[in-house]
């Protein structure tokens, strides 16, 4: 493996010297992507999350949603706590949150890694704005689409609750933290995620462009044309690769509904590596990863709902050509100030540490 992993190295250099244009084009267009759909679209959702489970007042805040979940899922409110937020503030927040609770001992390595099967979702804001407005020209449909993730998970995360031994979860000190102290700590650990999952697209959109290069993507295009992809079919291996390029999605055709549902339960390659980057080896991913075909299969069958809101053209938006143009728009610089500021609440906090030391 090492070998192999040596050469696919070796020839990643040597085409990022040859096609030095292509590739630049490549990494400005993530770029502008983080700037001008990421971050806003998740930045928010996944510093309320990290806030509410670190506060704990999660406890409290979804009881009404958690009560009927616990009975339903069978499984502790908590869980059902967990389950909500995982699917509402974007991928990495599920795995966060269920990895810190193996870490604290409250919750077993094999349950974190049952938990993670379900708890596993891209958060409303990301598909209304960017599936639902971008591809669709429609909120409802991006509304429509979400609700069918959501479904999907929960119907999986009833599978897997109610199926085998019920997952326990050591009770917890029922203090809350209401401190500054903890949401500025939420604010940074929401920081680390971004950089993470920012850093990944952009090494992402060199894998993608050395697919174009080397006549990979067009082999990719002919294989999903075969099985009715339509036009979508060249905006599909990149969204197997790193999600947002789903905003490639043609919108016409009642297949494009089903299709951006399987691809967002999927997740592609990129969320995937950072879930398990963020697991660190805390949670065990092989039921993960098995359970992302039947929870796409769902999807598509339950986003069919959204077809009504397919086939507007006009609604399409090329990539990356719009995008880099609006590097400097408002949506990016606001984008450029948030993680600046973050960068500086990390620096000093790590500063802090080195003193304390």
């Amino acid at each position: 493996m090492k070998y192999i992993l040596s050469c696919v190295s070796l020839l990643a250099a040597l085409m990022i010297l040859m096609y030095p244009a292509e590739v630049g084009g490549a990494v400005g267009a993530a770029v502008s992507s983080c700037l001008e759909v990421m971050i806003p679209s998740l930045f928010g959702f996944t510093v309320l999350s990290v806030y509410l489970q670190s506060s704990g007042l999660y406890r409290v805040a979804l009881k009404p949603i958690t009560v009927p979940l616990s009975r339903l899922m069978r499984l502790d409110e908590e869980l059902c706590a967990v389950f909500v937020l995982g699917n509402i503030g974007g991928y990495p927040v599920g795995a966060r949150l269920i990895s810190e609770l193996v870490r604290q001992g409250r919750l077993s390595r094999d349950d974190g890694g049952r938990m993670l099967c379900f708890c596993y979702g891209s958060g409303p804001s990301f598909v209304i704005s960017i599936v639902g407005q971008r591809v669709f020209g429609s909120a409802a449909a991006g509304a429509v689409i979400f609700a069918a993730c959501f479904l999907s998970s929960l119907t999986i995360g009833c599978i897997v609750s109610r199926c085998g031994r019920r997952m326990n979860l050591k009770p917890a000190d029922e203090r809350y933290d209401l401190s500054s102290g903890c949401f500025v700590s939420a604010v940074m650990s929401a920081a680390k995620v971004m950089y993470t999952v920012c850093a990944m697209i952009v090494a992402f959109s060199v894998v993608t462009a050395a697919a174009d290069i080397t006549g990979l993507s067009e082999l990719a295009k002919g294989a999903f044309e075969q099985i009715g992809a339509g036009a979508s079919s060249r905006s599909i291996l990149p969204s197997l690769l790193e999600i947002s390029g789903i905003k490639g999605i043609f919108p016409s055709g009642g297949f494009a509904a089903p299709l951006c549902g399987a691809l967002l339960a999927f997740g592609g390659v990129c969320v995937i590596l950072q879930i398990s980057a963020v697991t660190a080896g805390a949670v065990p991913l092989r039921g993960f990863l098995l359970s992302r075909l039947p929870a796409a299969a769902l999807t598509a069958l339950l986003s069919c709902a959204a077809i009504p809101w397919c086939g507007r053209e006009e609604a399409y938006m090329p990539t990356s050509g719009t995008l880099q143009a609006q590097i400097f728009s408002v949506n990016a610089g606001m984008s450029v100030c948030v993680m600046v500021m973050c960068g500086i609440l990390l620096a000093t906090e790590k500063r802090y540490k080195k003193s304390r030391s």
